[in-house]
């Protein structure tokens, strides 16, 4: 019995040890909950004030039921200076480090690059490594493993195993859907297959496992954010066409999803975030027909330059230069329920508006570093409610008590979550994005 065979044996019960190397959004959540079921879990990241605050039970990030876990015996998290004894001793090794744009939107494998520094270092034999992170088709069996054996010596499929597992979690949820979604296994040979499953059932013995190649299972998670992010850019594109007919989109698109079962459109809205926007372009650069992931990409990454054009022009109807106007932006993360501000399309709305000279003030209940509300809205030339918090649902009342009166003020709604009666009553000059009625 060779040693990754040993491995396999070893997996079928909880004595065995695993490193998380990267404890951000994707890779905390994963370790903490495999130390809650039972394993001794070790986190791996190079920024030590992320290191101390986790020592510290302090939640770097918002994540539902993650907070009782933070202290949990079984995990430990340490520094890249520190780990690789607790590599040595760790059995399983999965990579969750950040895999960003570069300038240029090719893939910044840096932080990739900068985990197996570390992990040269380590006595790898006989350990099941796991790439995590989001990454182009191709990266496991041409980069890692190459890599890998070209600076050891060693050999994958016999001295190490390998296998790409994708994150496929819903941000805000990943400790629920870490648990129950199924599991996509890529593995380059039927043992590190048989090692992969047996860990992630350790999470769940009812966990459903899917196994392909290490490459499908790469396409699949690429696959699967390119399909929604191509679904929204359609969504927007019915929005603009909304506002050039005349019509509101997002009601056109309510009433055709409406029991009907070939329906499905998503509203129109701002698009964005450390996923949907980059994972089209890590099937680029090897494509021959790149133009609908980039068409995709052009309108969703439009949309902010198209509501500073429209709120330009309502406001020079009322004689107030951009670049003397205050506008309050309410939501700064890119989603809805998220802190996350990463690619947020609302961040990018208040730079394009500095751009311009406005003064920008933001707010968003789930970021401590932005402004309250009152200090957002009072004295606004305009509001631009750009991230659909459910805070922000019915909130027209309350912004208009903060700031005593609305006449004049210039409000755009770009998820069509306040109501245009309510607005214009108060007095509000209301815009909504995909409609053309004004």
């Amino acid at each position: 019995m060779n040693q990754l065979e040993k491995l396999a044996a070893k997996v079928t019960g909880k004595d065995f040890v695993i490193s998380v190397l990267g404890i951000g959004r994707v890779g905390l959540p994963l370790a903490l909950v495999f130390a809650r079921a039972g394993l001794k879990v070790i986190g791996v990241d190079q920024d030590k004030a992320h290191i101390e605050s986790i020592k510290n039970c302090i939640m770097p990030f918002s994540e539902e039921g993650m907070q009782d876990l933070m202290c949990h015996p079984n995990f430990e998290p340490v520094h890249y200076s520190d780990a690789l004894s607790k590599i040595n001793s760790s059995d399983i090794l999965i990579i969750t480090v950040g895999t960003p744009l570069a300038c240029n939107n090719n893939p910044d494998f840096s932080q990739l690059f900068s985990i197996l520094s570390v992990l040269l270092k380590a006595q790898l034999q006989g350990k099941l490594l796991i790439l995590r992170s989001t990454v182009p088709p191709g990266t496991l069996e041409e980069k890692v493993i190459p890599y890998i054996e070209s600076k050891t010596g060693l050999k994958a499929g016999k001295d190490f195993g390998a296998a790409f597992c994708p994150e496929r979690v819903l941000e805000g949820h990943a400790i629920e859907e870490i648990s129950n979604l199924p599991e996509i296994i890529g593995a380059i040979d039927p043992l590190s297959a048989k090692i992969a499953a047996g860990v992630f059932r350790k999470i769940n013995p009812d966990k459903k496992i899917l196994e392909t190649t290490p490459k499908s299972a790469e396409l699949a998670k690429l696959y699967a954010n390119l399909y929604r992010y191509v679904n929204f850019a359609l969504a927007n594109e019915f929005a603009l066409l909304g506002e050039q007919f005349g019509e509101d989109a997002g009601e056109i698109i309510r009433i055709l999803n409406t029991d009907y079962p070939r329906g499905g459109v998503p509203k129109p809205g701002l698009v964005g975030g450390p996923c949907l926007t980059k994972d089209g372009y890590f099937l680029l650069s090897k494509s021959a027909f790149p133009e609908f992931a980039t068409l995709a990409s052009h309108l969703n990454e439009y949309i902010p330059q198209h509501v500073i054009n429209l709120l330009k022009e309502r406001l020079r109807k009322k004689n107030i230069p951009i670049y003397n106007a205050k506008v309050g932006v309410l939501g700064i993360a890119f989603k809805r329920n998220s802190d996350d501000e990463r690619n947020s399309p609302a961040v990018k709305i208040c730079q394009l508006l500095e751009i311009e000279g406005a003064t920008v003030v933001k707010h968003d209940p789930h970021i401590k570093t932005t402004e309250s509300l009152a200090n957002a809205v009072k004295d606004a030339d305009a509001i631009v409610l750009a991230t659909n918090h459910p805070e922000f649902e019915g909130i027209l009342d309350t912004i208009h008590n903060l700031r005593h009166s609305s006449a004049g003020c210039v409000i755009f709604d770009c998820w069509g979550m306040l109501e245009k009666a309510t607005a214009q009553r108060l007095g509000f000059d209301y815009i909504k994005f995909g409609s053309g009625k004004r």
